[in-house]
């Protein structure tokens, strides 16, 4: 479920203590992330960012979280666990709009879990957000926009203005808890399609990480038509937000 929370305010708690699950839970997350690891050596199991509890009322949320692993994710996603053991990440992500109404999609590389798939920019939680016990979420937002479209939220030469606007809740599709931002930028769909260009050019020639192969453009005022016509798999959010935002 994807809603609106422009103007709500956010708390987010940090516990530093891992996630107890079960022997047998264990086992059959080992066995399935070795077989995952088979099929896409490039997966890695480092730390994630679990949410253990949300409570939403009036004009507040506020999230506990605690510290899991990538491969408890993705069985989680993937498989399924029961309830109490599940593994609600939490992940943030912008959606950008150029300054002739388009929205910028990103395209998971081949080598990524999602390969091939769209989304915006963003990305999970890590330890640099983390701040004296707490989740610092437009760290995160900031952070992940810079590495994935070399955008910096807080540059006014670059954006006209930026702020949470959206959250989507777990559901049978996703089991994220995902933070979604508004992000209105100063350049045109050319520039802006010139501009990650040059910007992919200098991952590679670098020999850094590039997460988005490409990028699409997607018309504001025929969002849902322009989404459906690309054949990639797609974020289970994205139809969603891409219909709220723009109605």
């Amino acid at each position: 479920m994807l809603k609106n929370i422009a103007g709500t305010t956010i708390k987010i708690k940090f516990k530093d203590e891992m996630i107890e699950l079960p022997k047998n839970a264990k086992k059959q997350i080992n066995i399935f992330w070795k077989q995952s690891k088979e099929s896409n050596p490039s997966l890695f199991n480092g730390e994630l960012i679990c949410v253990s509890e949300y409570k939403e009322s009036n004009d507040l949320i506020e999230i506990t979280c605690k510290r899991t692993s990538y491969a408890h994710h993705l069985y989680d996603e993937r498989v399924g666990l029961p309830k109490e053991y599940g593994c609600h990440n939490l992940v943030v992500g912008c959606l950008l709009e150029t300054s002739d109404n388009y929205y910028v999609i990103g395209e998971m590389t081949s080598n990524t879990s999602v390969p091939n798939y769209l989304q915006i920019p963003g990305g999970n939680v890590d330890n640099t957000d983390i701040k004296e016990g707490r989740v610092d979420i437009l760290n995160a937002l900031i952070r992940e926009c810079r590495e994935e479209v070399n955008i910096n939220l807080q540059d006014k030469n670059m954006v006209d203005s930026f702020g949470i606007k959206y959250i989507s809740l777990p559901n049978e599709k996703s089991n994220a808890y995902l933070i979604i931002a508004k992000g209105n930028l100063k350049k045109t769909k050319n520039e802006m399609l010139e501009y990650y260009k040059e910007y992919l050019k200098y991952l590679k020639d670098n020999n850094l990480e590039v997460e988005f192969s490409n990028i699409h453009f997607i018309n504001k005022n025929k969002a849902l038509e322009e989404l459906n016509n690309l054949k990639n798999p797609k974020r289970n959010y994205l139809e969603d937000l891409l219909e709220i935002d723009s109605k």
